[in-house]
């Protein structure tokens, strides 16, 4: 089906399930376009929302996200047919291992660093470039508390958290304006990673991934806005972002 090309769209990786799914749910009802990436298998690509012609398209595209062999073609397509992105949201993580770090698998390791932190660093590489020509762009990078602050037995994931700070800490300081990057922790939100993360813990404490993903499509309109570079550099949490919109 073809689509006419958006004015701007935003990018949501993991989009397949938990948080990712539930944001691209909400920003779908909010008649933003989207494409939705995932590593599942893609349903109604080019799909726009509605059946009236020029309605809000919903693309969807899958693969592992840090093969960029796979990926690159993909985000070339992309950005051929639709330009750069307005904003990406860096979602998509996995949490493979709660213990000390020596005793972390190497497979558990690779894997979690691949996910966490090389697939941002490439897909910002990727992307940033027709970013730069078009003179628009974001990149909201999905972080953590342990990334924030240290703690013990969180392994290679807390690793890939802090380091991914660290890279939009330096990436802040080198995009020139109006371009922009930041980090958002979600806090306690009710996902499968976080039933991995603390299996005794009641489902129904953490704040539901639709609840969590209501509050961040409703600040996302600010990054989508001529306003968004006053963010460039920031280290965000739901709670602060909850009035800002």
């Amino acid at each position: 089906m073809n689509v006419r090309k958006p004015a701007s769209y935003v990018v949501v990786t993991g989009a397949g399930s938990g948080l990712g799914q539930a944001l691209v749910e909400a920003l779908h009802r909010q008649r933003v376009p989207l494409v939705a990436f995932s590593r599942g298998t893609p349903v109604g690509k080019d799909k726009p929302v509605g059946d009236r012609p020029g309605d809000v398209p919903l693309r969807r595209e899958c693969g592992n996200l840090a093969d960029m062999a796979t990926v690159s073609p993909v985000l070339e397509r992309l950005v051929t047919e639709w330009g750069p992105p307005a904003l990406v949201v860096h979602n998509a993580a996995v949490l493979h291992y709660r213990g000390p770090l020596w005793q972390e698998p190497e497979g558990s390791v690779r894997e979690t660093l691949l996910v966490n932190l090389v697939a941002p660093m490439l897909w910002v590489s990727r992307l940033v470039p027709s970013m730069l020509q078009a003179g628009r762009g974001g990149h909201l990078f999905l972080s953590s508390s342990v990334g924030r602050q240290p703690r013990a037995d969180w392994g290679t994931y807390a690793v890939s958290k802090r380091a991914l700070e660290a890279f939009s800490d330096n990436l802040a300081l080198e995009l020139p304006e109006p371009l922009f990057c930041l980090t958002l922790n979600p806090g306690p939100v009710a996902t499968e990673t976080r039933r991995k993360a603390y299996p005794e813990e009641d489902p129904s404490s953490p704040r539901p991934a639709s609840v969590a993903a209501g509050i961040v499509s409703g600040f996302l309109p600010v990054l989508l806005g001529p306003e968004a570079r006053q963010f460039n550099g920031k280290k965000l949490d739901l709670e602060k972002i909850k009035d800002m919109h």
